[in-house]
């Protein structure tokens, strides 16, 4: 009985395998019937769509809820939106699931075959438009939106849109799945910024067509992207309105803090409370969210009384849980604060803000651009300056008005060193009024200041040690090795390594690398001393017995002078204050002289560099109340002048033309202010001047000096106060090199340092003058054509080059190479340079591609060519430019080969090219020789030019003993020597054209006539000095015998030959375009 049930069972088994595999052969995709329609519908529905789908809501929800907004810019729409920012926080979730589920989808589940017609019957109109459809699958558009939605999510927004877009070419007779189709591929352009293809989608997308909540989300959600994005906040709210209540969750919460973001935008800071409370209160917000929007409702606060705020905010600062945002609480309490006008409150509480953040992030960097400002606005450039250094580093390259705050730091490294010494001396020149007890009670006080905040930074430091000491505990009960930054060392800093080497990287990422020297913070230093210029005199008598006398009064120190010495250099003692005090009215009269220095050239910055024109006349106006008869009087009323003329104030500006007039007629401000028109003539000058300077160039590389000369001194003639001049007395200078007039080149250049000592062509000018200093001399030439000045060091004034040491190069083919332009950017337009060079790229190169990258070292411009693996690669790049017809490169350009090692070694050093190719020549030769001599023949370059310059001389000196010997016998008349008929040869003939002229086979035989048989008798040539062999091998045997027999009857007699010169070992040919083989001698021998 047992037996039967289970044979009966095995056979109902085997029945139902048999009709399913039966109902799968029959419902293949492959066929198209009702039954395959829905049987693939029902499998692709719940089985590989719902895995996928199931995927992507969890991923989804896990994104949303998960995601870090940044709450200091304005707000993503979604999560997935930040990955087209690739400094925005990053989202977490894959969905590369979701998407390989969907192409599974499809690719089973697709049915494409149209369904068989059955035989007698007629197809109606809606058959035949139904037969039409690309798609029989009733399912398969999910699996399509899935999976455009899916690489949306995934930050693959071009191939988002394809999909979106096929999508709605392939499902026509589904108008909701169009419309989602279309609304998402929008969507996915406006996250890339495409937003004319956004907008032309949008447009076309009819309110009736929104037949569903998702679609209405989905529509208002995109539309108020596009809004935002264009900067439209009045509509982005519109639709933010309309799209919140449609939203839920987490991405409800974050269009409500959009949506104030927004509000705030447009002014209207009510409405922009309400919607940050509405954030803040969400059921699903996190604490992150609540503080943020309760920091964002102090900042849009329009109430009277601002107090409750203050209140409430600061009693956000007891709990422990908000000491990670402490800078965003003194923040918005300063924000307060300055929305009343009360600056000084502000200015505490964003101290605050700086000093207590933890995170040296986009907060901590808001924070001091506020303050910076404000210390800006009240002329601290002292205190705004470290503000914006170390802001400037933490914001984003997307940062409203960041290329302003940028420049405002740049400018400001200058303008503080001038602000401090304003205000040191200025407190040193108080000080020295009061009286000595007076001054006392004074230093006592910032002594007390000085100790109390020392007590308080080594106490923080202790509470940091003590938790540093706890995670080390914690990490060691895991059997973790700990390593703390104190180390148990609680020596002064300057003697603890640890804590030196970490103040060292601080201030490397705040200040970059600068060399140890005065007025280290400015990066547009004179990088000149005009001292530098003078030659020495060589006496250094007085010197000399100046250093004995020191050194003679410290072998025998006084102690109390000692003890004086260390308080002087102790800010914990009086005695190091009271020394800066000015006491005789000399040191008065200097302290006076920094300030006026001080305040003028801060007023100048002001005015050229930031364009602050009420900041520059503040400054401007307190010189002259301060110091009437102040030294810059006459360039003080030239600037003020030039404001007011700019602002309309022609009054104002009338008022200080006639200052000028009357004070300094005959100043070249005066001179030019004559002219009743000196404005129009101004306005006129840039062009003229622009003409005339190419003039002055043309005519310069042209080699006609006297046509510089001219336009020179037409110049400085009409045109004194030309912005232009520098350049103008740089060609002049250089070409009076030409003109062999070194003295006036040399004046012309330290004129031009003193009346415009920080221009671009500032470091030329100083250069070339040191190196006259020093004993080098200038090439004069026939021709202005010099080479480039391959000396530039590839360096600034922040970066030391180590001159003294060793730089090693290293020559491999199969490294990475780079193909470097160089030229001067006063002769070829660099943009120009780098269009053409990419054009011809783009034309010549379809797999490849290259990099270009252009960098500036003074004169020197770089245009730097990447992407080559070896060298054989960059050859046949050259060999292709070389062909390339529409393109020529300018003679001025002069492509080197480098590695990107030795190129990255040349940067890090601060060499030049010209260190470059002296190594790589020396390098060369020496490699040279190692391969084609045995070991003891091998010199050195220096040693084979030594050889070839001594057997020059040589040869020199036997043809002027042979010369004198011609001219004896000429004049002793023995005129069958040489007939009268035959020509005379110059006594300025190269030496080897007498050893060519030896017999009747070479090739000057038909200008050598005959001698007398008497003549070959005559003495053996000299031989060649051993020194002058050197280059060539081992000296050989003279072959008298060769030189002293009779003359055979079958040959005419042969005369001796004269010596010919050793040749210079030369090294053979290396590959083409091989590492260093550009490269010419600069200015300064």
């Amino acid at each position: 009985m047992e037996k039967r049930r289970h044979r009966a069972l095995w056979a109902w088994l085997a029945a139902v395998a048999l009709l399913a595999a039966t109902a799968v052969t029959s419902c293949s995709p492959r066929k198209n019937n009702a039954a395959t329609r829905k049987y693939q519908a029902f499998i692709t529905r719940y089985n590989i769509y719902y895995n996928g789908d199931t995927h992507y809501k969890e991923t989804l929800n896990e994104m949303e809820e998960g995601y870090q907004d940044d709450y200091s810019r304005m707000l993503f729409l979604h999560p997935a939106e930040a990955k087209a920012d690739e400094k925005a926080p990053q989202p977490n979730g894959n969905f590369d699931r979701s998407i390989e589920k969907a192409q599974k989808a499809i690719q089973l589940r697709s049915i494409k075959k149209k369904p068989a017609k059955k035989a007698g019957q007629n197809r109606t109109q809606k058959q035949k438009e139904w037969l039409k459809r690309d798609e029989y699958n009733p399912f398969l558009h999910n699996a399509w939106l899935m999976m455009g939605r899916s690489q949306f999510m995934n930050g693959d927004f071009i191939g988002a849109a394809a999909t979106f877009f096929y999508i709605s070419k392939h499902f026509t007779w589904l108008p909701n799945t169009v419309t989602e189709a279309k609304l998402w591929e929008a969507r996915s352009y406006c996250a890339m910024d495409w937003m004319f293809e956004c907008e032309s989608i949008l447009t076309r997308i009819k309110q009736d067509q929104l037949t569903s909540k998702q679609l209405k989300e989905l529509y208002y959600t995109t539309y108020a992207d596009y809004y935002v994005k264009k900067q439209e906040y009045p509509k982005a709210a519109e639709m933010l309105r309309q799209a919140i209540p449609l939203t839920s969750g987490q991405q409800k919460t974050r269009l409500n803090f959009l949506l104030g973001q927004v509000l705030q935008k447009t002014g209207d800071k009510a409405g922009a409370y309400k919607a940050f409370a509405k954030a803040g209160g969400s059921q699903g917000a996190s604490y992150r969210t609540k503080f943020n929007a309760r920091i964002k409702q102090s900042e849009v606060f329009e109430g009277t009384d601002i107090m409750p705020e203050v209140k409430a905010l600061k009693r956000m600062v007891r709990y422990d849980r908000n000491k990670e945002y402490l800078d965003q609480v003194y923040y918005a309490i300063g924000n307060l604060y300055l929305s009343r006008r009360d600056t000084a409150n502000a200015i505490e509480n964003y101290e605050l803000a700086v000093e207590k953040s933890t995170r040296s992030g986009i907060d901590k960097a808001i924070a001091q651009v506020t303050l910076g400002g404000l210390y800006y606005d009240r002329h601290q450039y002292n205190k705004a300056q470290p503000c914006y250094s170390e802001a400037v580093p933490q914001l984003p390259e997307t940062w409203p008005d960041y290329r302003v705050i940028k420049r405002r730091s740049d400018v400001l490294d200058e303008l503080a060193v001038y602000s401090q010494n304003v205000e040191l001396q200025d407190s040193l020149l108080r000080l020295s009024e009061m009286t000595p007890e007076q001054q006392l009670e004074v230093i006592n006080k910032i002594i007390e200041e000085l100790k109390k905040k020392e007590k308080e930074e080594a106490d923080a430091a202790a509470r940091e040690e003590f938790l540093a000491k706890n995670e080390g505990n914690q990490l060691q009960s895991n059997n973790t090795q700990t390593f703390t930054m104190n180390n148990g060392d609680n020596s002064w800093y300057f003697y603890n390594t640890m804590t030196k080497n970490s103040g060292r990287t601080e201030f490397q990422r705040r200040w970059g690398n600068r060399k140890l020297e005065d007025d280290w913070r400015r990066r547009n230093k004179a990088s000149f001393n005009f001292n530098d210029f003078d030659t020495p005199s060589g006496d250094d008598t007085d010197a000399e017995q100046t250093a004995d006398s020191i050194a003679a009064a410290g072998d025998t120190p006084d102690k109390p002078d000692e003890e004086a010495a260390k308080k002087e250099s102790d800010p914990h003692y009086p005695e190091y204050y009271l020394k800066d005090i000015p006491k005789t009215d000399l040191d008065k009269q200097n302290a006076n002289d920094i300030i006026q220095e001080g305040l003028y050239n801060m007023g100048v910055i002001l005015k050229d560099k930031m364009e602050d024109f009420p900041a520059a006349e503040s400054e401007f106006e307190n010189l002259l109340t301060r110091y009437p008869d102040n030294t810059y009087r006459l360039d003080v009323y030239y600037n003020l002048y030039l404001m007011y003329m700019r602002a309309g104030q022609t009054a104002k500006a009338e008022k200080y033309r006639n200052l000028i007039l009357s004070d300094f007629a005959d100043s070249k401000y005066g001179i030019a202010m004559r002219d009743p028109d000196y404005i129009e003539s101004l306005r006129r000058m840039q062009q003229v001047e622009n003409q005339l300077y190419d003039q002055a160039l043309d005519a310069y590389l042209n080699n006609r000096n006297s046509e510089v000369h001219a336009v020179y001194g037409t110049v400085t003639e009409k045109y004194p106060l030309s912005k232009l001049m520098p350049k103008f007395m740089f060609i002049e200078a250089l070409s009076l090199v030409t003109d062999k007039r070194p003295e006036e080149f040399k004046t012309v250049l330290r004129e031009m340092l003193e009346r415009f000592p920080d221009t671009d062509l500032t470091p030329y000018a100083s250069a070339y003058l040191k190196g006259i200093a020093q004993g080098r001399k200038l090439q004069e030439g026939a021709s202005n054509m010099r080479p480039m000045l391959w000396d530039i060091k590839l360096g600034n004034d922040s970066v030391a080059a180590q001159a003294d040491g060793e730089v090693k190069f290293e020559i491999n083919h199969d490294d990475e190479q780079l193909l470097i332009l160089l030229f001067p950017t006063d002769v070829i337009s660099q943009n120009a340079l780098l269009y053409n060079v990419a054009r011809h790229n783009f034309t010549s190169f379809i797999v490849k591609d290259f990099d270009l990258e252009q960098m500036n070292f003074g004169r020197l411009g770089l245009l730097i060519i990447k992407g080559f693996d070896n060298v054989d690669e960059l050859n046949y790049y050259r060999q292709v430019l070389n062909r390339n017809t529409s393109f020529e490169m300018p003679p001025e350009v002069r492509p080197v080969v480098i590695s990107k090692k030795n190129f990255d070694t040349l940067l890090q050093s601060g060499r030049s090219f010209d260190d470059y190719f002296n190594y790589m020549r020396d390098k060369t030769y020496q490699d040279t020789q190692e391969t084609v001599l045995p070991p003891e023949l091998i010199e050195s370059l220096a040693e084979a030019e030594a050889a070839a310059a001594a057997q020059e001389g040589a040869v020199e000196e036997v043809e002027e003993v042979k010369r004198n010997e011609e001219a004896d016998a000429t004049s002793e008349g023995d005129e069958a020597q040489v007939p009268a008929d035959e020509p005379v040869r110059s006594d300025k003939s190269d030496p080897s054209d007498e050893s060519d002229k030896s017999d009747g086979n070479t090739q000057g035989a038909e200008t050598t006539r005959p001698q007398p048989e008497t003549q070959t008798a005559q003495a053996p040539a000299p031989q060649q000095a051993p020194a002058a062999q050197k280059a060539t091998g081992p000296a050989q045997p003279a072959k008298v015998s060769e030189t002293t027999k009779a003359a055979e009857p079958a040959k005419a007699p042969v005369p001796a030959k004269a010596p010919e010169p050793a040749k210079k070992q030369t090294a053979p040919a290396l590959p083409t375009y091989d590492e260093g083989s550009e490269g010419d001698d600069p200015l300064l021998d």
